[in-house]
């Protein structure tokens, strides 16, 4: 949970539905990402920031200051991963069937 976002959100007056209407986001969106489910992206800290009239610093919390950069990374599902893997086994096979065949041509 973002304490300092939602306390400069209260301070201001403004409900979820009414900061989340002014950012571009549906109030359930806002929602997730003040309870802490979603990662706020840069872009989002500055819209959030510049509604409520104050420094990012001021609402971001320093756990997820130093992880700033990051919040708009995201996780490769591992089955991805996998067929990736698989992807690179399968052309490591034809890259020497080539070469094999090019050998007896």
């Amino acid at each position: 949970m973002r304490r300092k976002l939602i306390l400069a959100r209260l301070e201001k007056g403004y409900s979820q539905e009414k900061l989340a209407d002014s950012i571009g986001m549906s109030q359930s969106a806002y929602s997730r990402r003040e309870n802490g489910s979603i990662k706020i992206t840069v872009n989002e800290w500055k819209r959030i920031a510049k509604e409520l009239d104050v420094k990012i610093e001021e609402i971001c919390e320093f756990e997820e200051n130093k992880n700033y950069a990051l919040s708009q990374s995201f996780s490769i599902p591992s089955f991805v991963i996998e067929h990736i893997e698989l992807l690179k086994k399968e052309n490591k096979i034809l890259k020497n069937e080539l070469s094999r065949l090019k050998k007896t041509s």
